[in-house]
């Protein structure tokens, strides 16, 4: 990397870290809905069918730090440089879209890096997952990042509202977490909603993370999910690269 290059990484990291209303919600808003479920796993009786929420919070909460520094701290943040006029000064030197999101998006990798390691840690002692398995779930934390952040920066790159960006990337979090099996197991839906949403690509990502949990049940195999999770995440970033706006008043 470039020392201009690493400059504007540190910029953006010390722009997530002094913007308390996205960084500290989605630095620990995953460990708080992970103490929520959790306390519902040992609630719920063992013997009364329901859905086994200890299995599921894992990924879940991996899903919600990924989504999160994807989505909530990216669209939004990306909305306000734009308002402030920064991205119209950053478009006259020559930085370039592409160089401007992957330095944006390294302060992300890390937080979901720091969060990750907690999370897996935790996986670990409650003996949800295997040691071995750590490496691949980080792995794929990382793959649904690039997924979920190529959304984000698609969002933020072309809404020049933040409130819009922040509100159209919590509806795409909430609903690829809802929509994608892991708070609602897709094998309790009827089977034609079942196979609907099985094939979005949300739905691929945490089928992923199945695959590395105790008595996970993954619906496609490891190659088509980890294929479908790819090809998404590099439409996502060449959309997002080329439909990136400087100014609030550039059409494209």
């Amino acid at each position: 990397m470039s020392s201009s290059s690493r400059e504007l990484a540190l910029l953006h990291a010390r722009e997530l870290v002094r913007d308390p209303k996205y960084f500290y919600f989605a630095l620990f808003f995953p460990f708080g809905m992970l103490a929520i479920f959790l306390g519902l796993g040992f609630a719920m009786p063992k013997n009364s069918g329901a859905p086994d929420f200890l299995q599921l919070v894992i990924p879940m909460a991996i899903f919600l730090a990924v989504t999160s520094a994807a989505l909530t701290v990216t669209a939004g943040p990306l909305a306000t440089l734009r308002t402030k006029g920064t991205l119209r000064l950053l478009g006259t030197t020559p930085v370039g879209r592409a160089r401007l999101i992957f330095t944006h998006m390294i302060a992300r990798v890390l937080m979901v890096t720091a969060q990750a390691a907690v999370l897996l840690g935790l996986a670990v002692a409650l003996g949800k997952v295997e040691l071995s398995r750590l490496p691949a779930l980080f792995g794929i934390a990382l793959l649904g990042l690039a997924m979920f952040g190529g959304i984000g920066y698609l969002i933020g790159g072309r809404l020049s509202s933040p409130d819009a960006a922040t509100n159209v990337g919590t509806l795409v979090q909430l609903t690829a977490l809802f929509l994608s099996g892991l708070t609602f197991p897709l094998q309790l839906m009827p089977d034609a909603v079942r196979t609907t949403l099985g094939l979005l690509p949300t739905s691929f990502f945490a089928d992923l993370m199945l695959t590395q949990i105790s008595h996970g049940a993954p619906t496609h195999p490891v190659w088509l999910s980890i294929l479908v999770v790819a090809v998404t995440t590099a439409v996502a970033v060449v959309l997002a690269v080329r439909t990136f706006k400087w100014d609030q008043g550039e059409t494209a």
